[in-house]
């Protein structure tokens, strides 16, 4: 069977101690499991030196190119910006702060072809805070209540064909653009497999920050807009 061919995007912010280590990771996942590949390095303007290493990896790996925003941006623009640059067949995002375990990662991409989707939900919630699960929990559970949907997470690292996400329009650049991404393509019909994935511990998130709140309803708001009502 042909191996697929994957497009990655690392997005880093202040992660010079994490962003080797996570394409090391990545490395050896790809390495083995996909036929080619491609990793776009997101330095979304780093007050560390997470851009010289960004330019030292790409230097060493011409799969390799690393982008250097001149302000920073945020994770929903870098996802949608890389997505437009990719190359290869399939399309997905390893965390600079190699959150993610690669044997999970490796998991996933073992998954590719089964749907036209593969959706990753975190089998070790353990690792998050109380207060995070109750509201991933309750984000979930309004999705797919207001959606008609049945997914055990929205906000995973999920696996696309890059044509489907090169055919909608992402409004969001906040923390929500990967539930945007999701609704669109599941309200269109396309098929998908969930996969249970083990996480890294990593430091605090940044959701609980009142933009970021504001940034979610309003997406979801959108959305239903999109989905609904409009013609």
């Amino acid at each position: 069977m042909k191996k697929p061919t994957l497009s990655v995007v690392v997005p880093a912010y202040n992660e010079e101690e994490n962003l080797s280590k996570a394409v090391e990771n990545l490395l050896s996942a790809v390495k083995n499991k996909c036929g080619d590949y491609e990793i776009l390095i997101f330095n979304d303007c780093s007050k560390d030196k997470t851009g010289v290493i960004a330019d030292k990896l790409a230097s060493k790996n011409k799969k390799i190119k690393a982008i250097h925003n001149e302000r920073n941006r945020g994770l929903g623009y870098n996802y949608i910006t890389a997505a437009k640059m990719a190359k290869m067949d399939y399309f997905c995002l390893f965390p600079g702060d190699n959150e993610n375990a690669v044997e999970s990662f490796s998991s996933m991409l073992d998954n590719i072809g089964e749907a036209d989707i593969i959706i990753p939900y975190t089998i070790n919630t353990g690792v998050r805070s109380f207060n995070r699960l109750i509201i991933s929990n309750s984000f979930t559970v309004l999705l797919n209540v207001l959606f008609n949907l049945n997914l055990k997470y929205f906000n995973g690292n999920a696996v696309y064909r890059t044509k489907d996400l090169k055919k909608i329009e992402v409004k969001t650049h906040g923390f929500a653009y990967s539930a945007e991404i999701l609704v669109k393509l599941l309200k269109k019909g396309y098929s998908y497999k969930e996969v249970g994935i083990t996480i890294n511990p990593t430091k605090k998130t940044k959701i609980f920050r009142i933009k970021n709140i504001i940034s979610v309803f309003w997406t979801i708001i959108m959305l239903f807009f999109d989905i609904y009502l409009r013609k």
